[in-house]
């Protein structure tokens, strides 16, 4: 979203995702031939900066965060889940929008996977893009259903912060709540956001 504010091009989107897909892949890019996809990097790394910061999400995991561990969730496990939850949530609120989606998937063009150069020959990533640009937008993130399935999975090798059986209900009853908060807020975090990188959308 926010290299589309740039107007940027499919490289540079790419790039802006780039830094997550290595981390989704658990493998490192190597060389980056191509300036474009540089840019999206430099620019993923900036808005990482100036989105964990501004007041809106710091206020969202702060309020979830209280909320959870009320609930009876253990302290780890409801940072977490506030903190990723509110991104996951976020990143659904946006595939809704048309303009963003075709952005996102601009990033998929099969001319770009010859510009990166990966530890592994590039295999890990090859399955990654073909599952995401099969998949789409990634809309299902609206789904409280969904994130609590993805939360699992992303937190469950972190033995303090992973999702733990008697507690999943718990988690469960609260998502649709931390997902209406998120998307009642997602506007004015993004004017927090476009003010901070000095951007306009």
């Amino acid at each position: 979203m926010v290299a589309g504010w740039t107007g940027a091009r499919a490289g540079a989107v790419l790039g802006s995702m780039l830094p997550d897909f290595e981390a989704m892949v658990k493998v490192r890019v190597l060389d980056v031939r191509d300036e474009d996809i540089e840019r999206g990097v430099e620019l993923h790394h900036r808005t990482d900066d100036a989105f964990h910061a501004t007041p809106t999400f710091l206020s969202l995991c702060t309020e979830a965060l209280a909320k959870l561990a009320a609930l009876g969730v253990r302290r780890g496990t409801a940072r977490a889940v506030a903190h990723v939850g509110s991104e996951m949530f976020l990143d659904g609120w946006l595939a809704q929008d048309d303009l963003h989606a075709r952005t996102y998937l601009t990033a998929f063009y099969p001319g770009l996977m010859a510009k990166l150069q990966w530890e592994d020959r590039g295999e890990a990533f090859a399955k990654l893009h073909k599952r995401l640009s099969t998949w789409g937008p990634p809309r299902d993130y609206r789904s409280p259903a969904f994130v609590l399935q993805r939360l699992n999975d992303v937190l469950q090798s972190r033995r303090r912060l992973a999702v733990v059986d008697e507690q999943r209900p718990l988690i469960a009853e609260f998502l649709p709540t931390l997902r209406s908060s998120v998307e009642q807020r997602a506007p004015e975090l993004l004017d927090e956001l476009q003010d901070t990188l000095g951007l306009d959308h």
